[in-house]
């Protein structure tokens, strides 16, 4: 069946209507704010309902032949579905087709206008170049107008003469940028200024920055940008609507700290994104200790101001699982600068510790520091079993305790339930608990993007690829500027089996600024594996002191017919991750044919509760041995859901 008609009128799906010609979507009476982009992303879908719409055509279609940054499929997917779910009716718009691309689910059907379009009679509609200007205008592909079509308005028309119109607009001379609408009730919170007379003070500013923007999360109504990207920002010359357009918000919240001499003094403004404008400002001069107390009154003044109206519950949970007592926030708050600011990992949670028992020396009963706690005990238990397995089970049980404290002092902390999900794994292999627990944690935090995510990770892992993908989108959509969630977005497309998306995911992580890692290579050796190119997968895979190469390179040499090397492969993985990583010796088996050895490995990764366990559903390496019975009894021992 053909496109509907481009004729004057609009496209009607549930409560909306799309007008091609004047470029508006309305839901009722009520506009929806889109940016040129995802309004060519929308025509195109619902134009082309009836089928499912190719990844490669959609990005075609939208941004032509060129890679500029942003030009990321699964993010606009992402922004658009955001914007298309207020309507108050179940499910998306928009689905996910694994491995093929997307299709609109809604029934389309065409309203003609039979009343002429604003303006007089014969007058060239919105956005269409008047055709004297046209006639005379040199080609499209000449100069620099070729790097100006993705800022232009183009009509909205199907077939040849959608291409045809759109390029004839592409008129460098008299365009103007594409108009900035972000997200209603969008803000990002900037890393405050120290104006304290001690450096050190750095924790403080930085701190109550950090937890304002997890108090915003909490709020639903809230488009809150990530810490990370909002972070970026921190010392670099910008203005507040270069700002806003790289977050995509329409407000952004800075400010200031002192604390000397006993007082804290605290100024923050809120400006518009679009004009640069002050929106609101406030000074609060307290005592020293009033950190928090401040934090929750800018909460609720920022939300005012945006317009959010904020129920008893949403106040709630602005204080959610905090303190009353002052040393304890500081001493959390010191905690968290050492997470954020040490270079290693494990180093970070090391020297967190003792500031987070401090914290809850002072007050036991402080939820988001048990939470916390728990996270870094789990992450201390996976990077000390490579030096001495003996601390392994104490850790992991401790972390287990912390994380069901932390629930019971606080079951509507969202921090506490993503905890008990972690240390679901070294418990109990039960991934519908573990489900759940990431469910409730994204219910209770809808706009945490680290938490939306851990929660798309692991509904891939569970089987439900198209909800992990979109939480996966929408954690990239929260925080588009920090690379590593672009490089998180890359797994989990991987995992979901989805290795173009990956790979475009990658790309955009590197625009962003991401540099060349062996974790890098390895992914795309992975990823190329997935796609059957052995050839291509050595190319990538070339640091083998790295087991994650060394597993991509077992796969690839064997799968090349160069059998020793890849039993080389093997023995280096095996050396490096021992007894941890009998999952991956089972995938290696199972790729190289080798059924027996590939369930040995498995039952093994079983029985030791090895994390990467909860994977094997989406696992695309264990595909050789996933009809036998044993596996099939594995599978169901993990009570996966359904």
């Amino acid at each position: 069946m053909d496109a509907l008609p481009p004729h004057p009128g609009g496209y009607l799906f549930r409560s909306y209507r799309l007008d091609p010609v004047r470029r508006v979507v309305t839901r009722g009476s009520i506009p929806i704010a889109l940016t040129a982009r995802l309004f060519d992303l929308l025509l195109y879908l619902v134009q082309n309902n009836t089928r499912v719409v190719p990844r490669e055509e959609l990005e075609r279609a939208v941004w032509g032949a060129r890679s500029v940054e942003g030009a990321n499929l699964a993010v606009a997917i992402s922004s658009l579905r955001k914007s298309l779910q207020n309507d108050g009716t179940d499910g998306t718009l928009i689905a996910t087709v694994p491995g093929q691309g997307y299709r609109f689910t809604g029934a389309v059907t065409w309203e003609p206008t039979p009343a002429p379009l604003a303006g007089s009679v014969g007058s060239t509609p919105p956005g269409i170049a008047p055709m004297s200007a046209l006639a005379t205008h040199r080609p499209w592909w000449r100069g620099t107008a070729a790097m100006l079509t993705a800022l232009l308005l183009a009509v909205a028309t199907s077939g040849a003469a959608f291409w045809y119109f759109r390029l004839l607009v592409a008129q460098e001379a008299t365009v103007s940028a594409v108009p900035f609408t972000p997200p209603p009730h969008s803000v990002a919170v900037l890393a405050f200024a120290n104006l304290s007379s001690d450096p050190k003070q750095d924790y403080l500013s930085d701190g109550l920055s950090e937890e304002l923007t997890d108090s915003l999360c909490q709020i639903g109504a809230l488009h809150v940008a990530a810490r990370l990207s909002a972070f970026s920002f921190k010392a670099k010359p910008a203005t507040i609507q270069d700002i806003a357009r790289r977050l995509n918000v329409a407000s952004v919240l800075r400010g200031s700290v002192r604390r000397d001499n006993g007082r804290l003094v605290v100024t923050a403004e809120l400006m518009d994104g679009v004009s640069g404008g002050q929106l609101w400002s406030h000074t609060y001069d307290r005592d020293a200790g009033d950190a928090l107390k401040v934090q929750v009154e800018l909460a609720q003044a920022v939300s005012s101001a945006l317009q959010v109206t904020l129920t008893g519950g949403n106040l709630a949970k602005l204080t959610l699982g905090g303190t009353t007592n002052p040393a304890a926030w500081d001493a959390y708050l010191r905690a968290i600068a050492v997470l954020r600011t040490t270079d290693r990992i494990a180093d970070g949670h090391r020297k967190a510790l003792p500031l987070l028992d401090k914290a809850l020396a002072l007050d036991p009963n402080f939820a988001l520091a048990q939470a916390r706690r728990a996270i870094s005990l789990l992450s201390l238990a996976a990077t000390t079993g490579s030096q001495d397995k003996s601390f392994v089970p104490g850790l992991r049980d401790a972390a287990w305790a912390a994380a069901n404290k932390a629930v019971a002092m606080a079951p509507e902390l969202a921090e506490a339930h993503l905890a008990v999900a972690y240390t679901l794994d070294n418990q109990q292999f039960n991934v519908a608990t573990q489900e759940a627990e990431f469910a409730r944690a994204r219910e209770l935090a809808p706009g945490d993007s680290g938490i939306a995510a851990d929660y798309g990770r692991f509904e891939i892992y569970a089987g439900h690829t198209a909800a992990g993908a979109a939480a996966a989108e929408q954690a990239v959509a929260l925080d588009p500027i920090d690379p590593r969630q672009n490089h998180k977005l890359a797994w989990a497309l991987y995992h979901a089996r989805m290795p173009d998306e990956a790979v475009m995911a990658l790309r955009h992580s590197e625009e962003l600024g991401e540099k060349s890692t062996v974790t890098i290579s390895a992914l795309r050796g992975l990823i190329a594996l997935m796609k059957g190119d052995a050839g291509a997968a050595l190319g990538d895979c070339k640091d083998d002191t790295y087991w994650m190469i060394n597993l991509c390179l077992a796969i690839a040499y064997h799968s090349h017919g160069e059998t020793p090397a890849a039993m080389a492969q093997l023995a280096k993985l095996r050396a490096f991750l021992a007894d941890d990583g009998a999952i991956n010796y089972a995938e290696v088996y199972a790729q190289w044919g080798d059924t027996e050895n590939a369930l040995y490995w498995l039952e093994k990764a079983y029985a030791s509760h090895d994390g990467g366990m909860i994977g094997i559903r989406s696992d695309w390496m264990l595909d050789p041995i996933r009809n036998t019975p044993r596996y099939k009894a594995i599978e169901r021992q993990m009570n996966f859901p359904p």
